[in-house]
C-alpha cells in the first residue's frame, strides 16, 4: 500500500509532512489533529447509477418486506387462532404473512373440482379467518400455493392431468410421505387448474399475492401433452430416460426451460390480472446447486423476469440428514447475488429451522441473529419460515422473537433502508455456463462454487465490498463501475464474453483469474488455449498437473508486491489441488513457478535438482491500460477447502495490488467483523454503513458472541463529501467526524450490529 500525504482535513487544519498508510491509519490514526483520517483516491467512475427522483410509484413489495411464513400442517387447523398469529406479527415487527392456501391440501373451502379440503378444518375456513384478521391490522397476506403433486384420491379423479413414465404409468414423488403423484409443466394440473385455483383465491380472499411453492419438477414426463410438444419442437420423440445421451439431455433441457418459462408466465398473468400491486414470487434455490442433469428447467433469468420479489432459500444448515452449518456470510452472498440480478427488486432470504429435516426444534439463536444482521448489512430482507403455525404456538418456542431486533430495526428505519443496494467496485464473475458444465463429471473432481466461496472468504476478511456480475446479464456498460473483476475458475466463456472482458481491461479495468478460466466454450467444450490468453500473458500447455500432495511453488520475482513479504523468509509457497501448466509470453512478469512434486517418503529422497521450472503459477500481465493477475493454480479453492495462509495471502495481496487505494472503506476491525456499505438506488447521496460482529468461540453453532472494542472505520464516496449523518444502531460510544471528503467513525464497542446512515447532499 502506497503512502499518501494527508490533505486538508476540511476544518482548517492541515497535517503537512505527515505520511500515513493503511497500516499507520489502523495503528496510529490519533496522530492527526481533529480525529482519524483515511482518504483513498477512489476511481472516478460512478459506483452506482443513482437517480435524482424515486421510482414512481413504488409498489408495497418494492419496499422493505418483513415476512413471516407459516407452512401449516393439516392438524394445525384444529385449533388455529388467527388473533394469536396476528399478535405475533404485530409484536415481532412484521408487515407481511405468507400462509397456506392450498394445492396439495387446501386450507379454505375449495369448490373447484381438483380440491382437497383439509379434513381437520371441518366447516371452518382458515384462509378467510387469517386474511380478514390481517387486513384489520394492515398486514399484507401472500397465499402459498403448491402444485407439485396430489394425493391418490385426486389423481384417480383426473389421471390424465399428471406426469407419466415411458410406459404411461404415473410418476410419484418418493421424497414425500405419502408419495404424491407428480405433475408436469404441460399437464392440466399445473396449468388450467392451477390458474383457476389462483384466480379463485385472489377473487374471493383478501390476499395481496401468490407464493408459488416448489414450482418445478425433475426428470422427463412422457404424458401426451409433453410428447406432442417436444415432437413439434425437435421433430422427434422424447429421449428415453434409461439411455439418454448428454446431447439429448441438452436438447431436452432447452425445450424444458421454454415450457417452464411459459408455465410461470401464465401464473403471473393470472396474478397480475387482479392488479399490478398483486405480488407473484417463488423460490430460487442455491446459487451453488448444480442439480441433476434433468432438473427443473427454471433458472435465474426466469426469476428475474417473472418474480416481483427475488427469494432464495438459505437456512443456517444444509438440507438432509447429515447436518452442517453454512458459512456465516452465505446469506449475504445470496443477497448480493440477487441484487446483482435485479437491483430494483427486493432481495430476500428465506430462513427456517435446521434445514427442514429437523424443523420442529429451534435454530441456534445467536447464529440466527448474526445471519439476519449480515443480510441486512448488504441491503437484504427476511422471510421467516418456521414452518409450523407460529413460534409461540408450536412444539418448541425457543426461537420465538429471536428475529425481533432485526425486524423492528427495519420497521423503524424503513424509509432510509428503502431500495438500498451494495456499493462496491469489485465484482465476482458468475458463469451459468460454467455451473451447468459441472453437471458432467468434472475431470478434477471439483464442486461448483467452492472457488467463489474462497474468493469471498478473502474479500470479507479484507473488508473489501463486492457484488456479482452474472454472465447472462453482461454488457460493457455494467462493467464501468468496477475497478476489479474476479474470475474464480470460470471455465466456460463465450467469444462475446471474452471480447467484453478484453475491452474492459484494455480500457483500464483490472482482472484476477484462476486455474481453468476460459479453457472451455460456453457449451463446455474444451479449447486448445485460454479464451483470454492475451490478457493472462500465457499459453496453455494442455497439461493439468495433480498437485494435491507434496507440491509447492517457487518465488521467482522476490520483489513483487504479491510475494515480497514472504520472500524475506521463504523461497517456497504452499500449492495443492490442480495446476494448469502454461508458458509465459515474452512480456509477461512471472512471479512464481511450479515446483515438480517432491515426494515426502522416504525423507532421504525428498528433493529435486531445481525448484524453478518453465511453468508459472502466478503471472502479472499488462493489457492496454489495465492489468491482469493470473493464477494457474487454485488459491480460491484452497482458501475455502483448506484455508492455508499462503493462498489466502496471495489472493488478498492481488486484490489490494490491483485496487491500489481504490477501496471505499478501510477499518482496523478484525476479519471476524463483517462490513456492509449500501447506497440508495432512488435518492442520490444516501448511504448506510454497517458492521456485524461474528467473533465467537472456535466451533459452530455459536454459543457466545464476544464483543470487539476500539474499532475505526473510514468511508469515502468518489466525487462526494458527507454532509450529515444519523446513527441507526450503536451499542457503545460512537464518534463521527467528517474529514475532507471522508466520513470517519470511531466505535468503542461492537456487540453484534452497528449501523450509520450518512448523506452527501
Amino acid at each position: 500500500m502506497k503512502n499518501k500525504i494527508i490533505p486538508d482535513l476540511g476544518n482548517g487544519t492541515k497535517a503537512n509532512g505527515i505520511m500515513i498508510s493503511r497500516r499507520n491509519f489502523l495503528q496510529t490514526g490519533s496522530l492527526v489533529t481533529g480525529g482519524f483520517l483515511l482518504t483513498p483516491a477512489f476511481a472516478s467512475a460512478n459506483i452506482i447509477d443513482q437517480k435524482q427522483n424515486p421510482l414512481l410509484p413504488l409498489h408495497w413489495y418494492q419496499k422493505p418486506v418483513r415476512i413471516m411464513h407459516t407452512v401449516l400442517r393439516e392438524i394445525d387447523a384444529r385449533n388455529y387462532d388467527a388473533s394469536k398469529v396476528v399478535d405475533y406479527l404485530k409484536n415481532g415487527g412484521y408487515n407481511t404473512l405468507c400462509v397456506n392456501a392450498g394445492g396439495i391440501v387446501d386450507f379454505f373451502q375449495n369448490p373447484l373440482p381438483g380440491g382437497n379440503i383439509n379434513k381437520e378444518m371441518g366447516e371452518r375456513d382458515v384462509l378467510r379467518e387469517i386474511t380478514e384478521a390481517c387486513q384489520k391490522e394492515n398486514i399484507r397476506v401472500i397465499a402459498r400455493i403448491d402444485f407439485r403433486g396430489v394425493e391418490e384420491h385426486v389423481y384417480n379423479k383426473f389421471p390424465n392431468w399428471f406426469m407419466k413414465d415411458p410406459d404411461g404409468k404415473p410418476v410419484k414423488l418418493t421424497y414425500t410421505k405419502p408419495e404424491l403423484y407428480s405433475s408436469c409443466y404441460l399437464g392440466e394440473h399445473r396449468n388450467q387448474y392451477a390458474n383457476e385455483f389462483v384466480a379463485y383465491v385472489l377473487k374471493n380472499y383478501r390476499v395481496d399475492g401468490i407464493w408459488h411453492n416448489s414450482p418445478g419438477f425433475n426428470g422427463i414426463c412422457y404424458c401426451n401433452a409433453c410428447r406432442e410438444s417436444f415432437l413439434d419442437f425437435a421433430g422427434k420423440a422424447l429421449p428415453e430416460r434409461r439411455t439418454v445421451s448428454t446431447e439429448e439431455i441438452e436438447e431436452y433441457m432447452v425445450w424444458k426451460r421454454r415450457e417452464a418459462d411459459r408455465c410461470m408466465e401464465n401464473i403471473k398473468k393470472t396474478v397480475k390480472s387482479f392488479g399490478e400491486d398483486k405480488v407473484y414470487t417463488a423460490e430460487i434455490f442455491s446459487i451453488y446447486d448444480v442439480g441433476q442433469q434433468l432438473d427443473w428447467g427454471l433458472g435465474f433469468d426466469n426469476a428475474r423476469r417473472h418474480f416481483d420479489i427475488l427469494v432464495s432459500v438459505a437456512f443456517l444448515t444444509g438440507h438432509g440428514s447429515d447436518k452442517y452449518y453454512f458459512d456465516l456470510n452465505y446469506g449475504t452472498t445470496i443477497i448480493k447475488f440477487l441484487k446483482s440480478m435485479h437491483p430494483e427488486k427486493e432481495a430476500v432470504v428465506m430462513y427456517g429451522s435446521n434445514g427442514t429435516s429437523h424443523r420442529l426444534v429451534s435454530d441456534p439463536s445467536i447464529d440466527l441473529k448474526i445471519w439476519l444482521w449480515q443480510m441486512l448489512s448488504v441491503g437484504g430482507r427476511f422471510w421467516n419460515c418456521y414452518f409450523t403455525n407460529v413460534p409461540t404456538l408450536t412444539h418448541d418456542n425457543r426461537n420465538a422473537f429471536n428475529e425481533k431486533d432485526t425486524y423492528m430495526f427495519v420497521r423503524e428505519h424503513e424509509k432510509i433502508l428503502e431500495q438500498q443496494i451494495p456499493f462496491c467496485n469489485v465484482g465476482i464473475y458468475y458463469s451459468n455456463s460454467t455451473r451447468e458444465s459441472y453437471r458432467r463429471k468434472s475431470e478434477d473432481e471439483a464442486l461448483f462454487g467452492n472457488e467463489i466461496r474462497g474468493t469471498e472468504t478473502v474479500l470479507v476478511e479484507e473488508h473489501i465490498p463486492h457484488d456479482f456480475i452474472i454472465d447472462d446479464y453482461l454488457d460493457a456498460a455494467k462493467l464501468q463501475k468496477y475497478r476489479l473483476i474476479i474470475l474464480p475458475n470460470v471455465k466456460c466463456l463465450s467469444l462475446k464474453e471474452s471480447e467484453i472482458l478484453k475491452n474492459y481491461v484494455n480500457n483500464g479495468g483490472n482482472l484476477v483469474a484462476t486455474y481453468a478460466t476460459g479453457l472451455y466454450d460456453e457449451k463446455g467444450n474444451p479449447l486448445g488455449n485460454y479464451r483470454l490468453h492475451e490478457l493472462f500473458g500465457v499459453g496453455y500447455s494442455g497439461i493439468r498437473e495433480n498437485t494435491k500432495s507434496d507440491n509447492y511453488q517457487y518465488i521467482l520475482d522476490k520483489s513483487h508486491p504479491l510475494v515480497a513479504e514472504d520472500s524475506r523468509e521463504t523461497e517456497l509457497l504452499f500449492n495443492a489441488a490442480y495446476t494448469a501448466l502454461c508458458k509465459p509470453y515474452p512480456s509477461t512478469k512471472v512471479i512464481c513457478t511450479w515446483v515438480p512434486t517432491i515426494q515426502n517418503q522416504p525423507p532421504d529422497k525428498s528433493w529435486v535438482n531445481s525448484f524453478s521450472t518453465e511453468y508459472p503459477t502466478i503471472v502479472e500481465n499488462t493489457f492496454g491500460k489495465g492489468k491482469v493477475i493470473y493464477f494457474a493454480n487454485q488459491p480460491d479453492l484452497l482458501s475455502h477447502e483448506i484455508g492455508h495462509a499462503d493462498p489466502r495471502n496471495l489472493l488478498a495481496r492481488a486484490f489490494r495490488y490491483l485496487l491500489e487505494d481504490h477501496v471505499p472503506v478501510e477499518t482496523n476491525a478484525p476479519p471476524s467483523v463483517n462490513l456492509g456499505l449500501t447506497a440508495s438506488l432512488i435518492e442520490k447521496g444516501q448511504y448506510v454503513l454497517s458492521l456485524v460482529n461474528t467473533t465467537s468461540g472456535p466451533v459452530r453453532p455459536i454459543r457466545k458472541l464476544i464483543p470487539v472494542n476500539n474499532i475505526l472505520v473510514s468511508a469515502k464516496i468518489p466525487g462526494e463529501s458527507p454532509k450529515s449523518f444519523k446513527i441507526l444502531k450503536s451499542q457503545g460510544n460512537c464518534s463521527v467526524k467528517f474529514l475532507g471528503d471522508s466520513i470517519h467513525v470511531e466505535l468503542d464497542k461492537l456487540e453484534d450490529y452497528f449501523s450509520i446512515h450518512f448523506s452527501t447532499v
